[in-house]
């Protein structure tokens, strides 16, 4: 009897155990947005150095599509916005020390990072083309980079669309670097987002680059967080729906690139 009581108790025992991790679980779920509403604050991450997506204006001051989309998101949530600026090579590994709390930095959802990490709705879409010096005349086309060099951020999705199309990567810090190299004839080429590079043209017209007709691929762009915090998830979903059907971010849209760029999957 005395057998068959201890078992009794030993069972409930690790039931209630297991009852308890769920429960913290839970807790530990619900916690990344009750901190971040209680603390008044949210960190994000970006480049700032990236423009027109992020980056430091005449006076100094941070600007950029994606800051004024992460700034509305922080305003929805009721707290106050802190950019933490890292260059892309350790900006979503970031991520896995707390860092900050979301990357906002024309991320592309991949199933890769989709292993590590978790996405928000996407709130645009990227499409990568191909831009070289104005007097190359060897590469017309996306597929001509074969062989050839081209100046990426090694591990961006650029990198891999340069790879794929049989391309030996140059390495660089950010897309200025890239866009250097090549105009310097250093690179043959570069991959980047179309949006970015038409809005280099239009700040920069007396520019050596000229981008290629013709897109390698469109992949959607969303924040990336952490795993395992749905309801702060949920939160961000809501929001960049919201601001999406009200015309909120189509304006930014429009201010930065002249047109509307965010995504209405």
């Amino acid at each position: 009897m005395k057998k068959l009581l201890s078992a009794v108790t030993l069972s409930a025992l690790f039931l209630g155990a297991c009852g308890n991790e769920e429960v913290k679980d839970k807790a530990a779920e619900a916690s990344k947005l009750q901190e971040i509403q209680d603390d008044k604050k949210i960190q994000i991450g970006l480049e700032g150095t990236f423009p027109p997506f992020s980056f430091h204006d005449e006076a100094g001051d941070l600007t950029g599509f994606e800051y004024e989309i992460a700034d509305q998101i922080a305003d929805d949530l009721g707290v106050e916005a802190e950019y933490v600026e890292t260059k892309w090579d350790s900006l979503i590994a970031g991520l896995d020390t707390d860092k900050y709390d979301f990357v906002i930095n024309n991320v592309s959802i991949t199933d890769e990072r989709k292993e590590k990490y978790d996405f928000s709705t996407p709130y645009m879409k990227s499409e990568a083309v191909v831009a070289v010096r104005d007097d190359n005349k060897a590469i017309k086309q996306p597929a001509d980079i074969k062989g050839r060099k081209s100046a990426q951020t090694i591990t961006s999705n650029f990198a891999r669309d340069a790879e794929a199309l049989g391309a030996e990567v140059v390495a660089t810090n950010d897309l200025m670097s890239s866009i250097e190299l090549v105009e310097q004839g250093r690179a043959d080429a570069t991959i980047h987002d179309r949006v970015t590079f038409l809005t280099y043209l239009k700040e920069k017209p007396d520019t050596k680059l000229n981008v290629l007709d013709g897109s390698i691929n469109s992949t959607d762009i969303a924040l990336i967080l952490n795993k395992d915090n749905d309801e702060f998830k949920e939160k961000l979903n809501e929001i960049i729906k919201q601001r999406t059907e009200d015309g909120t971010f189509e304006k930014i849209s429009k201010k930065y690139f002249g047109e509307n760029i965010i995504s209405n999957d």
